[in-house]
């Protein structure tokens, strides 16, 4: 067998000269931008490593070794500096992480969250997400929830000696240098099981909102409520309940986990029990020719309209998702990631990519709470899948990682060490990466099986990430001769490209086994697995630069 590679390209775009180079085998990988001091010296590095092309390619001139203007120009492009985000999630809920138990007196209540403070900055991390809404309840002084259970172990109470724990935490926070983005659950109203069911809504606090209007919630079979997205009142109330945060306290962010409509149980007979939202469907839904969609669309008006009140009363307090770590999983021609398991748009609800291509979310965050071993969900397979789903959005990629998975049996009884090191480490090469949060953080503070060590050790080095810097690098391909026999009608290719990272790459083909797209690195470079067929294949990409059509013959 034989394999031959062709390239046409189909100019849409020419504004530049050109220069000829040398052709590459496959291109460089370069690493992140490192301490700021070296800002420009990598920046040169990223230049300079993707210049070299096939000799019969055109490319832009190469600004290696640059002159003055060039540097000055260069460095004019260069926009939306951060520090790597490097976060800790801090569980209210059950008392996971504060209060460490309910009736605490505002004296011991100050002395936890300076220690959370304290510990969070010695292991490296500049940004606490603080849970202030696990339910339908307020850590905080707050006008339109009451005042959380968790906090007093009273249902109907006052912040405990006026009391504000929010409001300490960003002080205290903010004077060791760290940020703090407020944590809530929009749509939870109580935490309950099967076995013991919180569902009546008399049982809460006299001011709670769902209190004072039942109507607004539902009760699901996991023995929690929720209110329901369904109902233009309760986008209201959501979204009043996020402007009220960022109108009253000097917080960094807002960040909602993924919760929103209610993770599925099952029946008796193995069958999912539908959240009862008929009645709402029937008088919103016209317009949706199913129920699956329009529960879709209401958490998009719900994350719209919380995001625009928030950018209201601060421009500069950012709103993110921590969204269930599989969007969807790929069924050929859904664009989903290559994973098998419960997937947040059809199960609960949830289209992250929606948010992010709309323009109303600053940052998303999935949690991708599995190992690179985990055969029905890579972490590298979802994190690929998110890198590339997120190009060119302009939305932050932070990854929410599972620190609470060491000292367990899925993870340290199957012998995974420095997994979180790994992660952090492959994650930093994609374009989009922006930093991470760890979930566990008992487990940090404890150091199960090394977690903080880890943690410090990967954190020791101070990195900015800037949006990407236009290297004026057209399109290239290459591939590498499949093992093909006589008796083969398919073969499998890997193929590296390169392109310029602050232009998107749109994938035209149809060979892409996984429908993902293209996870670049921040060097503009990527992989492709295409999958050939005997003859002639059509590999097909289009960027700001023009069309880019490559012609792969197989045959004998």
């Amino acid at each position: 067998m034989r394999i031959s590679f062709f390239r046409r390209f189909v100019p849409t775009v020419n504004r530049h000269t050109h220069k000829k180079g040398k052709r590459l085998s496959r291109p460089h990988s370069v690493r992140p931008h490192a301490v700021f001091a070296a800002l420009l010296l990598s920046l040169t590095a990223v230049l300079s490593s993707c210049t070299e092309v096939a000799d019969d390619v055109d490319t832009t001139p190469v600004l290696d070794p640059w002159d003055g203007a060039e540097k000055a120009s260069a460095l004019d492009n260069i926009t939306d500096i951060d520090v790597e985000m490097r976060g800790v999630y801090i569980a209210s809920v059950y008392n996971i992480d504060f209060p460490s138990k309910k009736g605490l007196s505002s004296k011991e209540l100050a002395a936890e969250l300076d220690n959370i403070v304290e510990t969070a900055a010695s292991f490296g991390i500049n940004t606490i997400f603080f849970q202030v809404r696990p339910s339908s309840d307020a850590l905080y002084d707050s006008k339109i929830f009451p005042v959380s259970e968790y906090l007093t172990g009273k249902i109907s109470s006052s912040l405990p000696d006026g009391f504000d724990p929010l409001e300490y935490i960003v002080e205290a926070a903010h004077k060791a240098g760290l940020r703090v983005h407020a944590w809530v659950n929009p749509l939870r109203v109580t935490r309950g099981s099967e076995a013991n069911p919180k569902t009546d809504p008399e049982a809460l606090a006299p001011t709670n909102p769902a209190r004072l209007n039942p109507k607004l919630c539902v009760a699901y079979a996991d023995g929690s409520l929720y209110y329901d997205p369904g109902l233009p009142e309760v986008r209201a109330l959501v979204a009043a309940g996020a402007r009220e945060i960022a109108a009253n306290y000097d917080v960094d962010g807002i960040i909602f986990d993924d919760y929103f409509y209610p993770y599925p149980v099952k029946d008796a007979n193995g069958n999912i029990i539908d959240f009862d939202d008929a009645e709402t469907y029937a008088e919103y839904g016209s317009g949706f020719d199913n129920i699956a969609d329009w529960r879709r669309n209401n958490i998009n008006l719900m994350i719209k309209s919380c995001y625009e009140a928030i950018k209201a009363e601060s421009e500069d307090c950012l709103f993110g998702v921590a969204p269930f770590g599989i969007w969807q999983n790929s069924d050929g021609t859904n664009g989903g990631s290559a994973t098998n398991g419960l997937d947040a748009y059809s199960v609960i609800y949830c289209d992250a990519l929606a948010w992010a291509n709309g323009g109303y979310v600053d940052y998303i965050a999935p949690q991708i709470y599995w190992s690179f071993d985990k055969k029905s969900a890579p972490f590298d397979v979802l994190a690929d899948w998110w890198n590339a789903a997120l190009d060119g959005t302009g939305v932050k990629f932070y990854i929410s990682l599972a620190a609470y998975k060491y000292g367990t049996d899925e993870w340290s009884g199957a012998g995974e060490r420095g997994e979180i090191t790994s992660q952090i480490n492959y994650a930093r090469e994609l374009l989009t990466y922006k930093g991470c949060i760890l979930y566990g953080y008992s487990n940090l503070k404890k150091d199960i099986d090394g977690v903080a060590t880890e943690t410090k050790a990967a954190f020791s080095d101070l990195i900015y990430y800037t949006s990407p810097v236009s290297t004026g690098k057209q399109m290239e391909l290459y591939a590498e001769p499949p093992e093909i026999s006589d008796e083969t009608e398919i073969a499998t290719v890997t193929a590296y490209g390169i392109s310029d990272p602050a232009h998107t790459v749109d994938y035209l083909g149809k060979d892409d086994p996984t429908g993902a797209g293209i996870s670049r690195k921040k060097d503009g470079s990527f992989t492709l697995t295409l999958q050939l067929h005997r003859g002639e294949n059509i590999v097909e990409f289009k960027t700001e630069y023009g069309k880019y059509v490559y012609t792969i013959n197989v045959g004998t």
